[in-house]
């Protein structure tokens, strides 16, 4: 998979790499599969998505927990007083 991404990685770096003539005559001298030169020529997002077996959809969520659910540092620091008031 590096390999692709070192392919994909100088498609984007190199300005000489713009036409089609010079990006199939690149992606032929590289060691990247016939199947994977295919799909960059024919800018076949899907099928490059699924021979690099790439998730499609990546999702981020950060779940807070609601304000009158203590924590445990509520719960350490309460113990904390407690140890200290029955000193």
């Amino acid at each position: 998979m590096s390999k692709v991404i070192n392919v994909l990685e100088q498609l984007g770096q190199n300005a000489s790499l713009q036409t089609p003539e010079n990006i199939e005559t690149y992606l032929t001298s590289t060691e990247i599969s016939n199947n994977l030169i295919a799909a960059i020529v024919n800018n076949d997002i899907a099928s490059l998505e699924h021979s690099l077996n790439v998730r499609q959809n990546i999702v981020c969520a950060i779940y807070t927990p609601d304000e009158d659910e203590p924590s445990e540092d509520d719960s350490e620091e309460k113990e904390e007083i407690r140890a200290a008031i029955n000193l």
